[in-house]
């Protein structure tokens, strides 16, 4: 059976709780019998199993699987483990969490009231088209033989309950598509699909160019060299873009081309991620300059974000109020032409 997911406020709180008691000096064994304690039962029941994979000698990122917890907690932690800040590693893994959740709560927030109105109006419209519309359309009838634009409205508000059906089907299908196809596709394929989609594209490159210069930076800063660091991108427990990239930037490497090149040339990154690599390499900090360029990339996701979020609820309340008009108009000008028509 599969587990419930823990929410994600949950896990924000869990993670940050751990990496502060790794700060304060705890053992991770012991912090984590020390959170298993305040743990609800079926919750102290998953720490408890990751505690005994750890005992059993797995890495912590993958005794974590134990718990049913985000997939990104994972991913975050077993880049953590490898640049050997554990307790940052856990602090950081908690933020993430945090802002998902907030994320996914304000755009249940703003989008709550207009898709209840449009629900609403969707009724009045099944309603119209059972009752209502046949009514006017006898009357239309008797009244003006040559209806024109009333016949038109009246046929707009009929077909609109259909038109919204459909839309509903091919949101299904779009989801099964997703499930079904979108999901078993490689990376490279992944990305060449959603590059092709103007407002996620920009996003895309934004995040792929953090997740790649942070993870690379801290890789870097614990000592590893370029073509260690992109070994660990290209293990399996690893993010599967990176995993990619991995690959290819070592491939690359090893035949003697420049990392910023190689970054240069993929149309996934943004164009300044080269500049600060070569930056980086010409005054030897190139660890430290990929993380500060991450944390100015991360402050542009959070305001895209949330920029996109305050667009949701007017998108949606325009939608609701632009079909509300219009079925007042299909109503009141057929009535204004069969009066005058009188």
């Amino acid at each position: 059976m599969k587990r419930k997911m823990w929410p994600l406020a949950e896990q924000a709180l869990f993670f940050t709780r751990l990496g502060r008691l790794l700060e304060r000096g705890y053992p991770l064994g012991q912090a984590l019998e020390f959170l298993a304690i305040q743990a609800p039962t079926h919750r102290r029941m998953e720490v408890e199993r990751c505690l005994q994979q750890l005992r059993a000698g797995l890495p912590l990122f993958a005794a974590v699987e134990a718990l049913s917890v985000d997939r990104m907690a994972v991913n975050l932690l077993f880049f953590a483990e490898r640049h050997g800040d554990l307790p940052r590693g856990m602090a950081e893994t908690g933020e993430a969490l945090a802002q998902k959740a907030r994320f996914y709560e304000q755009l249940h927030r703003f989008s709550r009231y207009p898709l209840f109105l449009l629900s609403l109006l969707i009724i009045m419209l099944v309603l119209m088209e059972w009752w209502l519309l046949p009514q006017f359309e006898r009357a239309a009838a008797a009244f003006s033989p040559q209806r024109g634009h009333t016949a038109w409205l009246l046929a707009v508000v009929a077909h609109a309950p259909m038109a919204m059906a459909a839309i509903a089907v091919l949101a299904v299908f779009s989801g099964l598509f997703y499930t079904a196809y979108f999901r078993r596709w490689p990376v490279s394929r992944k990305l060449q699909f959603a590059l092709r989609i103007p407002g996620l594209a920009s996003f895309l490159r934004l995040f792929l160019t953090c997740l790649t210069a942070r993870q690379l930076g801290r890789l870097l800063q614990a000592g590893l060299s370029v073509y260690d660091a992109l070994g660990v991108f290209s293990e399996p427990s690893s993010w599967p873009f990176l995993q990619m990239e991995g690959r290819r930037l070592r491939h690359g490497l090893m035949k003697g081309m420049a990392l910023d090149r190689l970054i240069g040339a993929a149309r996934y990154y943004e164009q300044e991620l080269a500049l600060v690599i070569r930056h980086g390499q010409s005054n030897g900090e190139l660890g430290k300059e990929l993380e500060h360029y991450s944390e100015f990339l991360l402050q542009m996701i959070e305001k895209r974000a949330e920029a996109a979020l305050k667009l949701v609820q007017p998108l949606l309340l325009s939608v609701v109020g632009a079909l509300i008009v219009g079925m007042y108009l299909a109503i009141l000008l057929p009535m204004f032409s069969m009066l005058n028509s009188l």
